[in-house]
């Protein structure tokens, strides 16, 4: 294949990225109909891995933590390394959507079964991914140095005791060899329309906290609670003192906070006080400072609260997500790249989130950044559009193709000008 001059090399972008719809819906809609759980993702990544090694010059690592995947795209041409991390695990929600290809896989999930479906948009960002991945494969010989793939499982969160999917890959090297200078992350939105992108410098999300509180007490028949100590008591109490951390504790000046108890529960029958409870919660904060205040509290407090009535309480961490950071050096640096594929009326600067996105662990390695494309269905106002994670939530087609481009724009932009990396 002939050279093409650098001038020319966006038009080819454009033309591949365009050649490539009709195939990339398909590939949207099968990973739409075949969704898996974190750490579950075998038939997913086998997809996956089936599709990369049929294209030139890429080099595919598989299993890496568990169910993801590396791929390295090495270019003709000398030059370093950036990467693009597609998340691949779904959520044990039932999908609504009414689609054609719309989900009816049922799974095992802590135990009871559960619908799944990609309710997120990790279908969509797969689909982006190896939409890049085709783009760039056909231009390699015009490519300075490698693009990195980072198919990866578990963003959801993992199974109790696991690591995440993003950390788990991380400590199996795969920002090594080749050295990874940058990370991009591209993800479906659906509160902005196909052509749209969303970005911003700085922290994009908030860190996260599991913590698992198990309340001990006696059990007592209901009709003489004082010859037992309750824990179902002891919970409540604890629950509702558990928002005064954040109203009355930490420096909201900082940075949003918020504390969630996702689950409290305990006991089988009416008249029984029984002898324990459990409840979940997460915490999430857009401040170093007073994430630490809230973890430390919430132990104090739950300890406390169970002692005023007599019982116990046994606090368990989890799992815990950093805040995001995108690298304002790289934002300034790709922010014209962003302009030119979507026009600057369609880039959208968002506010920081307390949503967590474990994407944080790439950005603490290397200089990151972290955007969303926008994914809402374009024939319907964006007042009812549902929103990622809701059994309604649904990507437009017409953004794959969009985002592929974008992406593949991104990466050429770095490889051709690491000047721009930090």
């Amino acid at each position: 294949m002939e050279v093409i001059e650098i001038t020319h090399l966006k038009q080819e972008i454009e033309s591949l990225t365009e050649s490539f719809a009709s195939q990339q819906i398909e590939i949207f809609r099968w990973l739409h109909q075949h969704p898996e759980l974190a750490y579950k993702e075998v038939e997913t990544g086998q997809y996956i891995k089936k599709y990369l090694e049929e294209l030139p010059g890429v080099e595919v690592l598989y299993p890496v933590a568990k169910t993801g995947i590396k791929a390295i795209l090495h270019g003709d041409n000398p030059g370093v390394a950036v990467a693009i991390r597609a998340d691949m695990d779904a959520l044990p929600v039932k999908e609504e959507t009414g689609l054609p290809y719309a989900s009816s896989v049922k799974k095992s999930y802590n135990g009871q079964e559960t619908d799944v479906a990609h309710v997120c948009g990790h279908d969509a960002n797969i689909s982006i991914a190896l939409g890049t991945a085709t783009v760039l494969s056909k231009l390699k010989e015009n490519i300075k140095g490698s693009v990195v793939f980072l198919f990866q499982p578990a963003e959801e969160g993992a199974p109790t005791g696991m690591d995440g999917g993003a950390l788990s890959m991380i400590k199996e090297g795969v920002l090594e060899d080749p050295e990874v200078k940058a990370v991009l992350g591209l993800h479906a939105n659906n509160t902005c329309y196909p052509g749209q992108v969303m970005v911003r410098e700085g922290a994009t999300h908030a860190s996260q906290d599991s913590i698992f509180i198990r309340i001990i007490g006696e059990q007592a028949h209901g009709s003489q609670p004082w010859s037992g100590k309750d824990p179902i008591v002891a919970g409540a109490s604890l629950i509702n003192s558990l928002q005064t951390l954040i109203s009355r504790e930490v420096d909201l000046q900082k940075g949003a906070a918020v504390i969630t108890v996702g689950y409290f529960w305990g006991g089988i029958k009416v008249n029984i006080i029984p002898e324990g409870a459990d409840m979940g919660l997460t915490v999430r904060s857009l401040n170093e400072d007073n994430r630490d205040i809230l973890v430390a509290r919430i132990k104090e407090l739950a300890e406390l609260k169970a002692d005023m009535h007599g019982c116990k309480a046994k606090v368990v961490f989890g799992q815990h997500y950093p805040a995001n950071i995108n690298s304002v050096e790289l934002y300034h640096n790709l922010l014209p790249t962003i302009e030119r594929v979507a026009r600057p009326e369609n880039v959208l600067y968002y506010l920081s989130s307390t949503k967590s996105e474990d994407f944080s662990y790439y950005s603490r390695e290397v200089p990151s950044l972290y955007m969303y494309y926008g994914a809402a269905p374009i024939d319907k106002p964006l007042s009812e559009s549902k929103p990622n994670h809701h059994p309604e939530f649904m990507v437009d087609e017409a953004a794959l193709n969009f985002a592929t481009g974008l992406e593949s724009n991104l990466v050429v932009d770095l490889l051709e000008n690491p000047e721009k990396l930090p």
